[in-house]
């Protein structure tokens, strides 16, 4: 079975940071029952911080405004990094989820790839802008990132959609806070 992490802090705007309250979501085996890790539950005090984190990463940082191509290649590094680490990320959903370890490869590692490759090639052909004819002249289209955005990812396929929510936001240029359900349990 796969080791799977416990932790104690959020990773909050580049930075592990304690969390607002002592709440603790455990990770049990839905087939043996064993407990396997635990993360802090992010609670309404933490999902503040990481809006107002990725309101300022949208705001201030580098990624909004990095040319598509920039983007495109920082895409492909964590596909890269999917694809070398797909048996170890397979192992880790069975051992979540209890799904059976070929789904988890094909339904959830390689689906999530596929979907990260596709966006990764999008950005890099995507016509972020262009010149169009305007009333006084030429005029220059702009298609740029809306901002903050949210994804909450379910519990039964979690790598495959939050890659669904991920890639788009990355494509564009937006910043991006995920939150898990879990059942009623939100990390």
């Amino acid at each position: 079975m796969v080791d799977i992490a416990s932790y104690d802090k959020l990773y909050i705007g580049g930075a592990w940071v304690q969390p607002s309250s002592s709440s603790v979501f455990q990770v049990i085996s839905p087939t043996t029952g064993e407990l396997l890790g635990s993360a802090p539950e992010g609670l309404e005090a933490d999902m503040d911080a990481a809006i107002a984190a990725a309101r300022d990463a949208f705001d201030n940082g580098p990624w909004p405004q990095m040319p598509a191509a920039d983007r495109a290649d920082a895409m492909q590094r964590l596909l890269d990094g999917i694809n070398a680490n797909a048996d170890e990320l397979a192992q880790l959903i069975t051992a979540e989820i209890g799904a059976p370890l070929l789904f988890s490869h094909f339904g959830q590692v390689g689906a999530t790839a596929m979907a990260l490759d596709y966006y990764v090639n999008l950005t890099r052909t995507f016509e972020f802008e262009s010149v169009r004819p305007g009333m006084l002249g030429p005029v220059l289209v702009r298609k740029e990132g809306v901002g903050v955005c949210a994804g909450i990812i379910p519990w039964n396929v979690p790598l495959f959609i939050m890659m669904l929510k991920l890639a788009p936001a990355l494509a564009s240029g937006s910043t991006i806070v995920r939150r898990v359900q879990i059942g009623r349990a939100h990390v």
